[in-house]
């Protein structure tokens, strides 16, 4: 049998990265790998703002830029 990786180069919070996966990865597998809560996050993607992917379906993709922003609360 044999596995088929993908090689994907993104740059997340201004560092660079390489990730070696076995399927196509969406952002919000991303967040949740990464222990985001996807209600608490602003995320740019590719210098466009999102606060909502319900409706989008957005995959990873080679050179992608991301920047995550988090929601913190306090009194």
């Amino acid at each position: 049998m044999k596995i088929k990786f993908f090689l994907l180069s993104l740059s997340l919070n201004g560092f660079r990265y390489k990730i070696y996966m076995n399927r196509p990865l969406q952002i919000f597998d991303l967040l949740q790998f990464l222990s985001y809560q996807k209600e608490l996050v602003i995320i740019e993607y590719n210098g466009k703002i999102y606060n909502n992917f319900n409706n989008q379906i957005k995959y990873l993709q080679h050179k992608d830029r991301i920047e995550i922003i988090t929601i913190v609360g306090g009194g």
